[in-house]
């Protein structure tokens, strides 16, 4: 999955954007000039986060070059961290299908599964808030304002 930005994004959207993208293990994009039909060339399964008064405010997440679902969301201050590929675990009720942002959901399998391999990612779903963990620190926030499944058909 590829994640680029709004055109001419601020520089919190930027930073917040090639974090995510690392943390979920999704391609960054530098947009540029580049339309929305450039972007499908590249990928059809791409997020957009879009921004207001200079603050990542939305993702938009296409699939096979339609767009599916809109998460509206602020952003608490980002940390740079170098962070390694391995899958991210979700604890907590997460508030939209996991395996979205290449996350493992918490089933019964998943939650015998982190009490016998330490998983340095982890989402934490609490009160319309994800927290984002690398190795125990605490990356970002993200509150939810709201999730919106569009009308998407194959």
């Amino acid at each position: 999955m590829i994640l680029t930005t709004s055109r001419k994004p601020s520089r919190k959207t930027r930073s917040f954007a090639k974090v995510l993208a690392r943390f979920t293990n999704w391609l960054y994009v530098n947009r540029g000039k580049m339309s929305l039909e450039d972007i499908r060339r590249l990928s059809e399964d791409f997020v957009i986060v879009s921004e207001m008064r200079a603050n990542p405010s939305a993702l938009y997440f296409y699939r096979k070059g339609k767009p599916f679902l809109t998460i509206r969301i602020s952003v608490s201050s980002v940390k740079k961290v170098k962070i390694s590929n391995e899958p991210a675990i979700f604890i907590g009720k997460a508030p939209f299908e996991p395996t979205l942002i290449n996350a493992l959901p918490q089933t019964s399998a998943a939650l015998k599964l982190l009490r016998k391999v330490d998983f340095p990612k982890k989402i934490i779903v609490k009160d319309n808030k994800l927290k984002f963990y690398y190795k125990n620190n605490l990356i970002f926030i993200l509150k939810l304002f709201s999730v919106e499944r569009l009308n998407y058909k194959n």
